[in-house]
């Protein structure tokens, strides 16, 4: 069994097709052009209050254009129409509109799944049904793996191929819910772990991993904290566990043999260049000693929902830096304010500083394991090219070390040290 995740593309669609042979289990995701059609047709209407007709229209073309047979064409009109009716109907309900985008969100992967049956005339299955979340007492969502892979034992059965939508999930209660960055290879890495698949197939939106023909799971975890990552990491542990290859490729280009994502060793060490960061750093006595105080500031960051992309604390607790994407530096700095002025024991010198417009150079790969010199050679590199370090971090693995830099320098920095 092969186990297959795709990104669907309107000229793609024979080809996505022509891979799913049977014995194949097939995950099919939106490309981000139509995601972002769904999103601005929900923004709209909720956020605006206003007619998303000529963006369900346009979406409305989208499928039709990959319509092979009336039953598909049929679909399409009645879905477009379904989420054209909820989404007034929502206008005026007090519910979160990130549940509201994920219901919609959900419509169009199947939308996507069912394009892709017209060809392959498997069994489609509906990715909600087989990826289960549960909801805490604060709210927050969990996936369930246990009782995910009882569906998928239960459903995903035959020898047929067999066609799924993928990334959204439900919880307990019936709500969809969007699963992680890209719950589509999630369910595709899960699916090959519950069958033991021979293999698992991601076909993306970008050259493999950095055109690398092969790297190991743990070189590809860095390489996931990339915002560029056209795949989640989250991909990585099933197969990781389960001792499954996860073969990338390029879904526009046929001549890449793909990266193979194993335990064996990448070729080289490679690079990668995050854009659109701020640095926030706290220091002060306040953090002198006091047990519980980085917990204290990135859970009130995960409270007002900023995810941190960067962690460097210097070994005399003086100072936390931590690098954020910058639309979400405003909420990152009200709730730590809100932190420190709600707490009345901490000294009145501690001071946050806002480091805009920076970037973050990520150097990776098994090679630098026990390679003395590495750091080294990485800051040489950079201060003879007369760019600063505002901040660096190593993980103890030793597989990766990053830097912040001004966003001015990204590009160069980057080209420096491929």
């Amino acid at each position: 069994m092969i186990v297959k995740a795709f990104v669907l593309k309107q000229h793609s669609i024979g080809k996505i097709a022509s891979m799913c042979a049977p014995g194949t289990i097939a995950v099919i995701r939106p490309q981000r052009t139509i995601e972002g059609m769904f999103r601005e047709a929900v923004r709209k209407t909720i956020q605006e209050k206003k007619s998303a007709r000529e963006d369900l229209d346009a979406i409305r073309e989208y499928f039709l254009a990959m319509a092979v047979t009336p039953a598909y064409k049929e679909t399409v009109e009645m879905t477009v129409d379904t989420v054209s009716t909820y989404l007034r109907e929502a206008m005026y309900v007090q519910t979160a509109s990130v549940a509201i985008e994920d219901y919609v969100m959900a419509k169009c992967a199947r939308l996507c799944a069912e394009a892709v049956n017209q060809y392959v005339r498997g069994k489609l299955l509906d990715g909600t049904e087989l990826m289960i979340c549960t909801s805490d007492a604060k709210g927050e969502q969990h996936f369930d793996w246990t009782a995910s892979e009882q569906q998928i034992r239960k459903r995903c059965k035959g020898d047929g191929p067999l066609v799924i939508s993928g990334g959204y999930g439900r919880l307990t209660s019936g709500y969809v819910v969007r699963v992680g960055k890209d719950g589509a290879h999630l369910m595709a890495a899960l699916i090959a772990a519950v069958f033991k698949a021979d293999t698992i197939e991601l076909h993306v939106e970008a050259h493999g991993v950095e055109g690398l023909s092969a790297i190991t799971y743990d070189e590809a975890a860095h390489y996931c904290a990339s915002e560029r990552a056209p795949f989640s990491s989250s991909a990585l542990w099933p197969a990781k566990n389960a001792g499954i290859p996860i073969l990338v490729k390029d879904i526009e280009d046929e001549t890449f043999d793909g990266t193979l994502i194993s335990t064996g060793s990448a070729h080289k060490t490679a690079v990668l260049a995050d854009k659109n960061l701020d640095l926030i750093t706290v220091y002060g006595t306040g953090l002198l000693g006091r047990v519980g105080m980085s917990g204290a500031i990135f859970s009130c960051l995960a409270t007002v929902g900023v995810n941190v992309r960067f962690i460097a604390q210097t070994s005399s607790e003086y100072s936390i830096s931590f690098a954020i994407r910058s639309e979400e530096k405003e909420r990152a700095l009200k709730a730590i304010r809100g932190l420190f002025k709600a707490n009345p024991l901490l000294p009145l010198d501690d001071v946050v500083v806002l480091n805009k417009s920076v970037g973050i150079i990520t150097v990776f790969g098994s090679r630098m394991r026990n390679l003395p010199g590495m750091s080294g050679a990485v800051f040489s590199a950079l201060g003879a090219a007369g760019i600063n370090i505002i901040a660096s971090a190593q993980g103890g693995e030793e597989l990766s070390i990053s830097v912040v830099v001004a966003a001015k320098d990204v590009d160069k920095a980057a080209g420096l040290l491929q």
